[in-house]
């Protein structure tokens, strides 16, 4: 006998258990994780010494911007560094259960 085992359906069937309140709580904490992490890419961008040699850079300076609050918000999705899943847990006693 054959069993297809799915890890990730365990997951679904979580996510699928959660309240609204307590989806719009998840979704917040992985938002306030990307902002964390977007702060915290500017903070180690601006660790590295800029050279003049190829002038202001501006339209460089704003891409890359861009792309650091792009990877945040992937990041975040992705697990980031588990502050919104420490946020969610440390919040979800004071959510409604059933809405």
């Amino acid at each position: 006998m054959r069993i297809a085992w799915d890890p990730g359906q365990l997951i679904t069937d979580k996510a699928r258990q959660l309240s609204a309140s307590q989806k719009a709580l998840k979704d917040a904490a992985v938002q306030f994780e990307s902002l964390f992490l977007q702060q915290m890419l500017k903070a180690m961008r601006d660790t590295v010494p800029e050279s003049e040699l190829f002038g202001k850079r501006n339209a460089e300076k704003l891409f890359q911007s861009m792309h650091d609050e792009q990877l945040a918000i992937e990041m975040a999705h992705a697990g980031g560094i588990g502050l919104s899943d420490m946020i969610y847990r440390q919040m979800v006693m004071y959510v409604s259960a059933d809405d």
